[in-house]
């Protein structure tokens, strides 16, 4: 008994542990998809071991980072200080991290400092993403890893496209090797420059108070101050919500750039170079491509061309009014369907879109609403959304056996049910409706920031000295 004992004890030490499948050295050739959500997130799904972990990317980082409740007991291997630039530095502790799955795709262990948190979150930093091009689609809300290439190379593919493309060359912050971006605001008569960090995992990009203020920007209804509104003319109270810097356009170069929008206040003043930060909310409104090799930004979008109210978008070699839209639906398995539609051209009033479903119970009538605004807003919803059986009773089963959604009919204006960009639906018995709108839309999609830069207009020309009109000759 003794000698089988011993025998089974040195197989035991003789047998290797399991670990799984090794892990991939680099992301490149990878596609993920991004996690569902109706506004612009990068991030994806996986897992840290058995852990569900939320995945982003922040090539602004200088190494890579995992909350505690990822693993239980990490291996320290030492300690590690961070700046920050919105801050001071801060250390923390530095664990080896074994495990990593993006989707089905097991990555390799590296190092990373450890935070604490609720949930399980990854942030790939620099050490992870060199030698990576980060491309992001917004129609298909995937992220795809490519090899970095040189700006010549992204120079020949951008004339390629045919699209409405910019190359930008991303600086470096000279202490702390952050990636840095200037951008031209304009605030009526005023503009301003400023230096932007390039953020991949912020959702809305901010500005620093004190930086904005001594370029002659105001924020909300600041902006107002001092200047008579038109007679007649009454403050809407929803005004009052706007707490940002609104801006009548972000250009990245001459001609390039958004139009009316805001960005959120980061109070005090700059510790650093950095004035401020451009998120999703921004670069999402284009096929966004980072190459953190060669430090190019690519941004391209479809070509408009305007004649009167009309506008038609040149894409995949045809140039029409429908190629201003892109929708996209997938049917989930277990159930309903995943959709995506994005608008190309701006909306000066903008739409409504119902969407024609293919299979089901027919019960339920769908669509998706944008308010006015410019070009590149995209939306993501899963149908039936959370909840929607509880609030229409109607589509609480319309959508099993639903295999497509396609484009309906499209109409001017924004659904008034359902301010912001949002998805709807409606009880086709009953009427009743349900939206799922973008967290913060009325705020951050321009429809109030627009009416706020009209009326600063208009009281800049009530201080224009009148002109008085000659007096007749007398007959």
């Amino acid at each position: 008994m003794n000698r089988l004992a011993l025998v089974l004890a040195l197989l035991l030490v003789g047998c290797p542990r399991s670990v799984g499948a090794p892990g991939v050295d680099s992301l490149s050739g990878l596609t993920l998809p991004l996690a569902p959500s109706p506004a612009l997130r990068l991030v994806v799904a996986g897992s840290v071991d058995d852990t569900p972990a939320e995945i982003t990317f922040d090539p602004a980082q200088p190494v890579s980072f995992v909350t505690s409740k990822c693993q239980r007991s990490p291996s320290l291997i030492a300690r590690v200080s961070v700046p920050d630039p919105f801050g001071p530095v801060e250390t923390f502790p530095l664990a080896r991290i074994e495990g990593l799955s993006l989707g089905a795709t097991r990555f390799r262990p590296f190092e990373a400092a450890l935070a604490s948190g609720k949930t399980c979150v990854v942030v790939l930093g620099a050490p992870e993403l060199r030698g990576l091009a980060l491309e992001l689609s917004p129609v298909l809300r995937e992220l795809h890893f490519r090899p970095s290439q040189s700006r010549e190379r992204w120079a020949a593919e951008a004339e390629a496209s045919g699209d409405d493309v910019q190359l930008l060359p991303v600086t470096r912050e000279p202490r702390f090797d952050w990636p840095l971006l200037p951008v031209r605001l304009r605030q009526g008569p005023k503009s301003a420059d400023v230096t932007m960090l390039l953020s991949l995992r912020d959702a809305r990009s901010r500005l620093f108070d004190e930086a904005a203020r001594g370029a002659g920007l105001k924020p909300g209804l600041e902006l107002l101050d001092g200047l008579p509104l038109p007679e007649g003319v009454k403050l809407p109270p929803e005004l009052a919500q706007l707490r940002g810097y609104a801006w009548d356009s972000l250009e990245f170069a001459p001609g390039f750039g958004l139009q009316q929008g805001s960005t959120e206040i980061e109070p005090g003043k700059p510790p650093h170079a950095v004035q401020g930060l451009l998120g999703a909310d921004v670069w999402g409104r284009f096929f966004m491509t980072y190459d953190v090799g060669s430090d190019v930004l690519v941004l391209r979008r479809p070509r408009v061309f305007a004649s009167g109210t009309r506008a038609q978008c040149a894409r995949g070699g045809v140039t029409s009014e429908e190629a201003c839209f892109e929708l996209h639906s997938r049917a989930v398995p277990g159930g309903g369907i995943d959709v995506t539609a994005t608008v190309w051209r701006p909306l000066p009033e903008g739409a409504r879109l119902s969407l024609d479903v293919t299979g089901g119970t027919q019960g339920c009538r769908v669509g998706v609403s944008f308010p006015p605004g410019d070009r590149g807003r995209s939306t993501h919803h899963h149908f039936p959304w959370n909840k929607l059986g509880e609030s229409v009773a109607g589509c609480a089963g319309a959508f099993e056996g639903v295999t497509a959604l396609s484009p309906g009919l499209l109409e001017d204006g924004p659904l008034a049910e359902c301010p912001g960009v949002c998805a709807w639906a409606r009880d086709a018995a009953s009427g009743r409706m349900s939206c799922e709108c973008q967290p913060g839309a009325r705020t951050g999609d321009a429809e109030l920031e627009k009416r706020l830069l009209e009326l600063f207009k208009r009281a800049l020309e009530e201080l224009k000295p009148r002109r008085e009109t000659e007096p007749r000759d007398p007959d």
